[in-house]
């Protein structure tokens, strides 16, 4: 467009100067008016057409860079996908093996419940044992050394040649008493409950200070202050199971625990 404005306007002006004399003085001038109009308006026409492609090689950037930026935000949304599925598998891998250790923890703890339970139930069972051992002795009369010259005395009669007499339901009710004090104490303390354990065995040895499941009572009491750290109770009731009953079987212990 441009050049053809140009051609247009030289091939006026040579018509104008030499090709052509029949045009009048005032026409020509009129011309030339016309010609320098046709150029000022060429070449705002030109600027506008350059500022047009400016404008359009600007729009061609931004789409560019739109696209660039789309292109981005796809691929951040393909990695951000990707990585929440991956969570996702962690985290369910997680809980598959959380589950099976709550599985096996509980299993466990039933297991260890049973188990508790047996030896609970053994252990009533060798109290009780050791109560009614407990009870023959007291109810068998004393023993007498035979006389070779007298004729050995009756078993069914005491010294005084009267039959002894039986347990009174008050000491077999103090006797399932003692059994029962103990097993509870002993209950507490295998549940660890080591404080209120070391209260009952307290309360035990006050209460029945000179019987069969005495030295075992102070055992357990020692054991029960000593896995609280309180080292020092914890001695003085295993020292007192050594030096007060020589022949339990729970001496060896406490002297073990004492190292």
């Amino acid at each position: 467009m441009t050049h053809t404005f140009s051609k247009a306007a030289i091939f006026i002006g040579l018509s104008l100067t030499g090709g052509w004399g029949c045009a009048t003085e005032p026409n020509l001038t009129d011309i030339q008016k016309q010609v320098q109009t046709l150029m000022i308006q060429q070449e705002a026409s030109h600027k506008q057409e350059q500022q047009i492609i400016d404008r359009m090689e600007t729009v061609e950037s931004q789409l560019d860079e739109h696209d660039f930026l789309v292109g981005e935000l796809i691929k951040t949304e393909e990695e951000a996908s990707l990585d929440t599925r991956h969570l996702l598998e962690k985290l369910e891998r997680t809980s598959t093996l959380l589950r099976e250790q709550i599985e096996q923890t509980r299993t466990t703890t039933q297991r260890r419940d049973q188990d508790l339970s047996i030896r609970v139930k053994a252990l009533e069972g060798r109290i009780d044992n050791v109560i009614h051992q407990s009870r023959s002795v007291s109810e068998s009369p004393e023993a007498t050394t035979p006389n070779p010259t007298s004729p050995a005395p009756n078993p069914k009669e005491t010294q005084t040649g009267l039959p002894a007499a039986p347990a009174s339901p008050g000491e077999r009710a103090g006797a399932e008493n003692e059994a029962s004090a103990f097993r509870s104490a002993y209950k507490v303390f295998l549940n660890g409950n080591y404080d209120r354990a070391s209260v009952e065995f307290k309360r035990f040895v006050t209460n029945y200070p000179s019987t069969t499941l005495t030295p075992q009572a102070y055992y357990y009491l020692g054991e029960s202050f000593y896995v609280q750290k309180h080292y020092d109770p914890a001695k003085q009731a295993l020292e007192h199971v050594i030096s007060r009953y020589p022949s339990s079987k729970y001496r060896s212990h406490a002297l073990y625990k004492l190292g």
